[in-house]
């Protein structure tokens, strides 16, 4: 019992220790509560930052993707209001001290598609400037807070690509997109910010896209409250797909040989040894052999004021505004004076003005004088003055209206002898020349003379009117191709097929997209293999090299039978390594559609850019900007860039052409024309516009061109005839010469619009100048070009729409048809075909 008592009374002396122990706890677990709360809470905030950070790169990129789709169908992005306008709003104005020529902007022709192709040749259609400063340069730089255009687009395009989270008040927007120069090795940087000189560019562009993820209401609208929690960029280097280009009809390296009738529409003929031309037709005229007719004189042109010419008041030089030159002996004394016209303003007798030295010549422009009894007032020069040399001697432009050309985009080149059909030689007076039917003289007719016809065409003669410019079939790149069709991984359009089991397989299989095993026939035609439009490349039978003795054995012959399944047609670019290719009769596998005929014959020339700062006084552009004449230059804008050009000075996206009516045109040969519809150059201080627009009385400043009125829908092979129509005509006369040039998107056998006086330049070919041509219905089983390592050896009658480069010969019994597609040499078949203009060489994130 004593030892019981003494265990209690140490218990109860413990009872204090333990309430303490016990709050100890207490506290203890409550921190450790406390703890694994502000732990929680910390990754809670880990993962909500993590989570904004992600949604800000994934915005970047859906931005970067977009901004990829503006390079690569910039129509589909216009028309889906993804792609921001042609505004100076969105660019930076580029300045390079050292070289003014290249001041400007990107694009700022205001008709054109920003990030549309061209995406190389003249300044205007590359990138300079560099993202990556502070402040940037980008060549095309949107972010918000820049402007009010800015802002709004940004708006829409966040609109179009992101669904804001309105219940938590939570946005994902792009706030910052920036294009400008792809790397350039070897550039410098000048002090405006901007890159000059270097290497071959490294792809078309760069773009950088930064977008953010805010809280906030309405965050859209730059919202006061709006709060940034992440922001990420990703910017990526766009590269133009390596597509081949192709500028003939067809071309080879062997014979063209004739057997057959091989009949060649609207492209180049090409041989590396002789051509017997089954279908000779008179093109345009060629005076060398790298230039046509040079139609820019007689287009904006004036002759020197002759010497010891009686004037006949109101006649000869009339107070209506005849316009001379200064006469040939001033000019010679003084070239400055070059650089001005001179306008009859007033006629006060008949006087014999004799030959005023150049000092008479007033240098200042509307200053005057009077030379007999004619006041000559001085004004801007025209751009192509008449003078003693041939190419520059008379009004060609007149000596082509009104004729009718067989096919003005054909004409022949062979390093052998050209004859025509099959058998005969090309009547003309040199037939064993270069250029044996030579344009060189006035009195001949271009539209019956073969002056497209070139021979011997063995090298490249020097100057700039050769005889001879030196036929090179345009071999494609084994190796190289055969890389790109391998790095596309049966991709976006690019595809390789392996020949299946080289030893024993002698038909004709290969080995393509996931692994199928198919005969060549199924693979080729894109309107059943499931594959579509894209680069086909069909490799050797041993996988090596067939060029240059390397080794490569080139795989069994193979053609198209008229029995084939139907719809059947091969589209885009096809690489062949077979000993032959052909048909043996079509039969009707292919489908009929419309195509588009070539488009009209322009003169890369250039034209003198107007300073349109001033709409009511409009006047040619100086440079340097701060210059007067005659010591200053007029600036000239798209000289030789392969496009044709033209200044939307109205400005209205579209090109203005005014034409007037001239009652007798005489032509250089002799001829005349009767009431023929002219167009009317730009000058100093008149009024663009087309003949529709009140007050206007002169085109818009364009490159000279020739206009076409285009063969019926139903005639492919129709000819061409030079010349305006009349702007006045209305009603169903117009569809005389206004012919569609869209197919209709729900039946492409029939157009996609009824042309009337009002239809619209992209939609019916006009007065004004057509990039494309009207459409005319084919049946072919090529939209493409079709490249082969081995021959062309078929019969039967088949049309191709496109090319054929066949590294050995042609051989044909039958009547082969071959109607050249001109955007295979101006980089639009990838506009027709959707296939991928653009690929991305690098993708960064920050």
């Amino acid at each position: 019992m004593k030892r019981l008592r003494k265990l209690a009374n140490k218990y109860r002396r413990q009872r204090g220790s333990a309430l303490l122990v016990s709050l100890m706890v207490m506290v203890g677990l409550s921190l450790l509560g406390l703890g694994f709360v502000a732990i929680t809470e910390t990754e809670s905030g880990i993962s909500v930052n993590e989570r904004n950070t992600a949604q800000a790169l994934a915005g970047a990129e859906t931005g970067a993707r977009a901004v990829v789709e503006w390079f690569q169908d910039t129509d589909w992005s216009r028309d889906r209001d993804l792609l921001p306008g042609n505004l100076n709003a969105f660019k930076t104005e580029r300045r390079f001290p050292a070289n003014p020529g290249l001041d400007g902007y990107y694009k700022p022709n205001a008709t054109s598609l920003l990030f549309d192709k061209p995406y190389k040749g003249d300044v205007s259609h590359r990138f300079y400037g560099d993202g990556d400063l502070n402040p940037p340069t980008a060549d095309v730089w949107i972010y918000r807070g820049k402007n009010a255009d800015s802002d709004t687009f940004l708006q829409d395009l966040n609109t179009a690509l992101f669904m804001p989270d309105s219940a938590h008040r939570e946005w994902v927007r792009i706030s910052d997109i920036r294009v400008y120069a792809p790397p350039v090795p070897g550039a410098t940087r000048n002090a405006n910010g901007f890159w000059e000189g270097g290497a071959a560019r490294y792809g078309v562009a760069t773009i950088r896209v930064t977008a953010q993820k805010v809280t906030g209401t309405d965050c859209y609208a730059a919202a006061a409250n709006c709060r940034v929690v992440a922001e990420r960029n990703v910017k990526s280097v766009l590269a133009e797909t390596p597509f081949p280009t192709v500028d003939g009809a067809i071309e080879t390296s062997g014979t063209l040989v004739g057997q057959g009738n091989f009949h060649v529409y609207w492209g180049k003929v090409l041989s590396e040894k002789d051509i017997r031309l089954a279908r000779p037709a008179y093109g345009m005229p060629w005076v060398d052999a790298k230039n046509y007719l040079p139609f820019e004189y007689g287009y904006d042109s004036a002759r020197p004021r002759e010497a010891n010419k009686l004037y006949v008041a109101g006649a000869l030089y009339s107070p209506d505004g005849d316009v001379v030159m200064a006469n040939a002996t001033a000019l010679a004394a003084d070239s400055e004076l070059l650089k001005f016209s001179y306008k009859a303003t007033a006629v006060t007798g008949n006087t014999d003005p004799g030959d005023p030295g150049a000092a008479a010549w007033p240098k200042v422009i509307d200053q005057s004088w009077t030379d007999g009894g004619v006041t000559w007032t001085a004004i801007a020069s025209k751009p192509f003055p008449f003078d003693a040399d041939f190419y520059h001697s008379a009004d060609w432009r007149a000596q082509l209206i009104d004729r009718q050309l067989e096919d003005p985009w054909l004409h022949v080149r062979a390093r052998q002898d050209v004859t025509y059909h099959n058998s005969g030689i090309v009547p003309c007076s040199q037939p064993l020349a270069p250029h044996p039917c030579d344009y060189n003289n006035a009195n001949l007719n271009p539209a019956s003379r073969y002056s497209n016809f070139f021979q011997w065409q063995i090298t490249t003669d020097p100057g700039d009117r050769p005889d001879r410019v030196e036929v090179v079939f345009p071999t494609m790149d084994y190796e190289f191709w055969k890389a790109v069709a391998q790095s596309g991984n049966n991709e976006n359009g690019v595809y390789y097929f392996k020949y299946a089991d080289p030893v024993a397989n002698n038909h004709n299989e290969f080995i393509g997209p996931a692994g199928q095993r198919k005969h060549i026939s199924e693979w080729i035609n894109a309107m059943k293999n499931g594959l579509g439009a894209g680069f086909y490349f069909f490799d050797t039978r041993n996988s090596k090299n067939p060029q240059f003795n390397r080794g490569g054995t080139l795989t069994p012959s193979f053609a198209i039978n008229a029995a084939v399944g139907g719809p059947f047609q091969l589209q885009g670019y096809v690489y062949l390594n077979a000993e032959n290719f052909g048909t043996t009769g079509a039969g009707n596998a292919a489908p009929i559609e419309l195509y588009a005929m070539p488009g009209e014959p322009f003169r890369d020339v250039g034209y003198r850019e107007v300073d349109d700062s001033i709409p009511a006084d409009l006047k040619f552009r100086l440079e340097p900007s701060t210059g007067t004449l005659p010591s200053a230059d007029y600036v000239i804008r798209g000289r030789g860039n392969g496009i044709w050009d033209f200044q939307d000075v109205k400005p209205n996206l579209k090109f203005d052409i005014f034409l007037k009516k001239v009652t007798t045109l005489d032509r250089p040969d002799g001829s005349s024309v009767t009431d023929a519809w002219v167009p009317v150059p730009f000058f100093e201080g008149c009024t663009p516009g087309d003949n529709d627009t009140v007050g206007a009385n002169c085109s818009e400043p364009h490159e000279p061109y020739v206009n076409f009125i285009y063969p019926d829908i139903t005639d492919a092979m129709g000819a061409a005839t030079v010349g305006w129509s009349d702007p006045t005509v209305t009603g169903a006369t117009v569809a005389n010469f206004r012919k569609p040039k869209v197919r209709s998107l729900l039946d492409p056998n029939v157009p996609g619009v009824t042309c009337t006086d009002i239809s619209s330049q992209a939609e019916c070919t006009s007065n004004a100048y057509d990039e494309d041509g009207a459409m005319v219905r084919l049946q072919p089983y090529l939209w493409g070009a079709l490249y082969n390592e081995g021959g062309y050896d078929g019969s039967g009658n088949v049309y191709y729409y496109g090319a054929l480069l066949m590294r050995s010969h042609f051989r044909a019994t039958g009547t082969p048809h071959v109607f050249f597609n001109e955007c295979l040499a101006r980089g639009c078949l990838e506009d027709q075909l959707k296939l991928q203009r653009v690929t991305t060489t690098s993708w960064q994130t920050d």
